[in-house]
């Protein structure tokens, strides 16, 4: 029908596409379109549909089309933009908080950036691969489906075999976990808390069209922060060595100035506080900021090496190109190994190792 777009949803464990896309759709305006939404099982199928006109666009995570640029250019395809994320932030499952957990707890995960900032927040625990807990627990394999695999966690929880586990708030509601969570928040409410900067491209969901959308319709489906989140991230990604990429969490968002200046207030933070004002003093209102936060720690994770920026909108991208910049020169010194003042001295090992 030419009055309706078709959108195919691409659902994982760690991202229900399907529940987050329909609402926004329901409330997205375009003269004489409608909208409908129907699943695909796997993202081969959707791009031979999106080819052939059976759909108009594909909504799926951001994170299934890392190294595929390229490809989608050459089938003629293009990512026009994302909505912005609602549920980044990891889950803790277990009866105790974090800061609550048992000296020497055994937390498993899948991710080695978790592990490793679970390590900062808690040097005493034991953060465990799942291979790991299973070697411990139960010597079996553990299953290869997130969503069962988060049930398995579960038995190993209420058997008493790990004190807890990390994973997303998708795979928590998908597998019917009945034990309580606690969000590992970006942000903590608490000064001095810990704090869990996402993967790159967490909860992010970007569409997919044939070349030659019209900008009308791919600017009122996508969401502008969405857009600023993928365009940031996609570049950092980028430039990022590829043995960083499962130990560095980036963040970035858009905030109002009162936002900034009320957290700036609660922390006593002066940096951000003058970051809200021009060279006069003069508080500036009428644009958005835009936050870019990006860390990575060591194996053991005692260090961690972490760069933010804060600038207005209006001026973000040309700011990502000198931020890229400075953290290339942050990760080139802090990996290399630390020159001998003199020949005698003992060798000193890089400040990021592992």
């Amino acid at each position: 029908m030419e009055n309706q777009i078709v959108v195919g949803s691409l659902d994982t464990p760690e991202c229900n596409v399907r529940s987050q896309v329909i609402p926004h759709l329901e409330s997205t305006v375009i003269p004489n379109k409608q909208f409908s939404v129907t699943e695909i099982s796997e993202l081969a199928t959707g791009l031979s549909s999106l080819a052939s006109g059976d759909l108009d666009l594909i909504a799926l995570p951001a994170f299934e089309t890392i190294g595929m640029e390229g490809e989608f250019s050459s089938l003629g395809f293009q990512i026009i933009g994302a909505l912005t994320p609602k549920r980044p932030s990891l889950v803790l499952v277990s009866p105790n908080r974090l800061m609550y957990q048992p000296k020497s707890g055994i937390i498993v995960s899948d991710s080695e950036l978790v592990r490793r900032q679970l390590l900062r927040a808690r040097p005493d625990l034991r953060p465990f691969t799942p291979e790991e807990a299973n070697e411990l627990c139960t010597r079996r394999k553990p299953p290869s489906d997130k969503i069962e695999r988060a049930r398995w966690f579960a038995e190993l929880l209420e058997e008493g075999k790990i004190d807890g586990f990390v994973i997303s708030r998708a795979e928590y509601d998908n597998s019917g976990q009945t034990e309580r969570r606690h969000t590992l928040l970006v942000s903590p409410t608490k000064r001095g808390a810990p704090h869990f900067l996402p993967k790159p491209y967490s909860d992010l969901i970007v569409f997919i069209s044939r070349a030659g959308l019209p900008n009308s319709i791919s600017e009122s489906i996508t969401e502008p922060e969405g857009n600023t989140i993928l365009w940031v991230q996609s570049r950092i990604l980028a430039d990022l060595n590829e043995s960083f990429h499962d130990t560095t969490g980036i963040h970035v968002r858009h905030c109002q100035v009162g936002t900034l200046l009320r957290q700036a207030e609660e922390n006593r933070d002066i940096t951000l506080e003058q970051a809200c004002h021009d060279s006069e003093g003069q508080i500036i209102e009428e644009q958005v900021r835009v936050e870019v936060r990006v860390e990575t720690l060591s194996a053991d994770g005692r260090r961690t090496l972490s760069l933010d920026r804060l600038v207005v909108r209006g001026e973000y991208q040309y700011a990502v190109i000198g931020f890229l910049l400075d953290w290339k020169t942050l990760i080139e010194e802090s990996t290399r190994e630390v020159p001998k003042d003199h020949p005698s001295d003992s060798s000193a090992p890089p400040f990021l190792s592992g």
